[in-house]
């Protein structure tokens, strides 16, 4: 594979420093509030530099989520195949879970991507699409490798399960901004690890 060059190569450190700053505006005043001016200023960029590299605001959030995204998913996705049996896929998929506690500003921006898509109707494709790959277990073989051989009533109860995953964790998150002694990332490792538990039930 070749090389990227120099331009190539500042390019993708300034898309970087400009996601970056992006979570961290998004997270802290909302889509709606955010300003380009503050995202620019927090990458140390021009306000010229953020509509070099992304369309709009919209372009932006859309691309920080798929970015982010896409980086979860692929860290998951390369533990999963590792993994030799049922049990240790589970195993793996519980400890991704769980160690979800230590993000707070993710699940945060998740919620602010529904309220988004929510109010964006026009935008309804694109955030279908973004959405869709934030499972991982779309993956078909990701999928069968974790969960086996199963009825059409278990996977139901499975696609249940893992629909209510990212909005328990993401209530969870919210609410430890208000209770952070209860909700501490000790004690949500703890409370993620038992709603994973009593979801997926590990079988030899």
């Amino acid at each position: 594979m070749e090389a990227p060059s120099r331009q190539q190569l500042r390019t993708q450190q300034t898309q970087k420093r400009l996601l970056d700053a992006a979570e961290e505006i998004f997270v802290r005043d909302g889509y709606e509030a955010a300003q380009l001016d503050a995202i620019a200023a927090t990458a140390g960029r021009s306000k010229g530099s953020v509509y070099t590299h992304f369309k709009s605001k919209e372009d932006l959030f859309l691309a920080l989520f798929e970015h982010r995204t896409g980086s979860f998913i692929d860290g998951l996705v390369t533990s999963l195949r590792k993994c030799a049996n049922r049990k240790q896929s589970l195993e793996a998929f519980r400890e991704f879970y769980v160690g979800l506690a230590k993000d707070r500003t993710w699940p945060i921006l998740t919620l602010e991507f529904k309220l988004f898509a929510l109010r964006h109707p026009d935008s309804k494709e694109r955030l279908r699409k973004a959405f869709e790959m934030s499972k991982a277990t779309n993956d078909e073989s990701v999928y069968a490798h974790m969960f086996g051989q199963h009825t059409g009533q278990q996977k139901a109860d499975n696609d249940l399960a893992l629909a209510s995953l990212g909005p328990i964790i993401s209530g969870l998150i919210l609410e430890s901004y208000f209770e952070p002694q209860i909700l501490s990332e000790k004690g949500l490792r703890r409370m993620l690890g038992r709603i994973f538990d009593s979801f997926f039930p590990a079988r030899q």
